[in-house]
């Protein structure tokens, strides 16, 4: 086992934070989400994430604390989406354990670990398929789902006791280190960065497209960095529209350009999709609740910014390097090496699925693309629809809630988490929902949580006893 020096200036952190409350301990683990490859321990050759590791010792005290005050956990203190999240959990253990051994050398699956001991499959990329068999990787995503799921009830039991807001403490400090060690990584400072890049992870730092180099920030790839920065641009953005906090709209504008700095497909994707789910949303945030001095000024503002971006594009220079730079990561993704590649996955997943009889091959037992294949194929149909149904519970249809914060923070924390969806659908390789998706909807089920309870809480009104004949008035 090796602990990195920079792991033990964080325990200390999470330390301090729990004893002075041990719901703080969640707030940590929220904001090292952009540490993405910041290892605080590696154990036999897997690399425990920082924000993996404060979250594991968050929930295990979280669990210490429900047994010591309650002499039995009852299913009615878990929020409908954890119920659901619990099934997702258990089926993917099951699959992890018993349905890879049934189907083990059946097919052929490409593995978690990329290597190059399997059987070649194609001249364009060098992933190698092997016969499904169980391994490591079952155990370690097995692990990862069942954190996920520990985490999300926590959390959302932690926000619903406390506030939402304690959440939003811990996003807003995500978001602001997001952008640190995006300007870091802009500004070329790798021995720095290189104290919390620890996981032994492939680091794409160096990689160029059409003459700019990918801004990454602390995750190993662009990917990882675009989508985790078009998330937090989708939180604080729908936040500001509907209350206009300035640092809200400053986090915003400052997580859009880490998204669009990182060149990477899946940011730009998801970025368009949570600009697509925010004006399907505007009903929220235009209206009563808005004031007529921002109203003016984000009419303005977006007539200025259409205006400069259709003039810039009249530039010959500029509308041929941003064409350039959209057919390579947009339009002509499917047909570079790494789109062969990645359908190649997603086609193995969706096999998996199918030679499993839809029961699923097994979380861990498969790499594959995009959340659907990914589902699909590790944990099947049973698992889909669980995991489905536990994203209707959270952020599906509508809601009612306890105040006008409570509203806001709902939709920041669903458009959110749908953007992350977003992120997933196109580039998603693990069945684990991570801690990032775990934490919006955590956010958006503690705000119906408490707007139930505050309508059960209200007392009846009292009806008026109508008179017996017609035109008698009210008695009461």
């Amino acid at each position: 086992m090796t602990v990195f020096p920079a792991s033990t200036a964080l325990l200390a952190i999470w330390l301090i934070q729990s004893l002075r409350n041990p719901d703080n301990g969640i707030v940590v683990a929220i904001a090292l989400l952009p540490f993405g490859m910041f290892a605080a321990v590696s154990l036999g050759g897997l690399s425990i994430i920082a924000a993996h590791l404060v979250a594991l010792l968050t929930v295990a005290v979280f669990i210490l604390r429900w047994v010591s005050r309650r002499p039995a956990v009852r299913l009615g203190q878990i929020p409908v989406p954890g119920v659901f999240l619990l099934l997702y959990a258990g089926y993917a253990a099951v699959s992890a354990t018993v349905l890879v051994r049934l189907f083990a050398g059946e097919f052929l699956v490409f593995p978690m670990t990329v290597n190059l001991t399997g059987t070649a499959v194609s001249i364009y990329f060098h992933s190698t398929m092997t016969l499904l068999a169980p391994g490591n990787s079952n155990i370690a995503q097995t692990l990862y789902i069942v954190l996920s799921c520990g985490f999300f009830i926590a959390a959302a039991e932690t926000f619903r006791q406390r506030s939402p807001r304690f959440g939003e403490i811990g996003l807003t400090w995500a978001a602001v280190l997001n952008v640190v060690l995006g300007l870091l990584d802009l500004a070329r400072l790798d021995p720095l960065l290189s104290m919390i890049r620890t996981a032994d992870y492939t680091l794409a730092n160096e990689h160029l497209l059409s003459g700019f180099s990918r801004v990454i920030g602390g995750f190993s790839e662009a990917s990882g960095f675009g989508a985790t920065s078009a998330a937090f641009f989708a939180y604080f953005a729908m936040s500001f529209l509907i209350r206009q906090r300035p640092l809200h709209g400053v986090l915003a504008a400052a997580s859009l350009a880490c998204a669009v700095l990182s060149l990477s497909s899946s940011g730009l994707l998801a970025m368009a999709g949570a600009v697509l789910l925010i004006g399907l949303h505007a009903r929220v945030y235009l209206g009563r609740g808005m004031s007529r001095s921002f109203g003016h000024w984000f009419v303005i503002i977006a007539t200025v910014t259409t205006a400069l971006g259709s003039f810039a594009l009249l530039v010959a220079p500029v509308s041929d390097l941003v064409g350039d730079v959209l057919d390579r990561l947009v339009f002509s993704k499917s047909s570079t090496l790494s789109g062969i590649e990645r359908s190649a996955w997603a086609k193995a997943g969706l096999d998996a699925f199918v030679q499993t009889w839809g029961l699923g091959a097994g979380a861990g037992s498969l790499r594959a693309n995009g959340l659907i294949s990914v589902l699909l194929g590790s944990v099947g149909l049973p698992g889909t629809l669980a995991f489905l149904g536990f994203l209707w519970c959270a952020i599906g249809g509508g809601a009612r809630f306890a105040g006008s914060e409570d509203r806001r923070m709902f939709y920041a924390a669903r458009i959110s988490a749908m953007t992350l969806l977003v992120a997933m659908l196109l580039s998603g390789t693990t069945p684990d929902p991570t801690l990032f998706l775990m934490t919006t909807t955590a956010v958006a089920t503690a705000t119906r949580r408490r707007g139930a309870a505050e309508r059960r809480a209200a007392p009846r009104q009292a009806q008026p006893v109508r008179g017996p004949f017609p035109g008698a008035g009210d008695l009461v």
